[in-house]
């Protein structure tokens, strides 16, 4: 599985846990990786996959009447719930649930502004 992740242009660092049955993926600045496209090939590779602890950097926005993250890269992260807070680029932190194959949806646990300032 690990080398299968680390194959993908945009995939920086994999840390797989066997023990803890988890896998740590770090993306590059600027990727056009998706999470449904890493969940087929963590499926592929014969391991299934479970909700995902996700931080994620763009703008909230309004998209087919739902919040959504634009990750500024040509592809958006649905949100369960416009995060709180102000305007621009924020870093949502949360956790990610695939709804059916190619869908994930994003329950934001906090936000933080790139000026440094995190706001719960």
């Amino acid at each position: 599985m690990r080398v299968a992740l680390e194959a993908v242009d945009g995939v920086d660092l994999v840390d797989v846990s066997l023990k803890k049955a988890a896998a740590d993926i770090r993306l590059t600045p600027g990727n056009a990786v998706t999470l449904p496209q890493l969940r087929r090939i963590i499926r592929q590779a014969g391991y299934p996959t479970r909700d995902a602890q996700v931080e994620a950097r763009g703008v909230v926005v309004d998209r087919n009447g739902k919040p959504a993250l634009d990750l500024q890269n040509g592809s958006f992260l649905e949100l369960s719930t416009k995060p709180a807070g102000g305007t621009g680029v924020v870093t949502v932190s949360g956790v990610s649930r695939a709804i059916g194959k190619d869908r994930e949806v994003l329950t934001p646990a906090r936000q933080g502004y790139t000026d440094g300032v995190l706001h719960q």
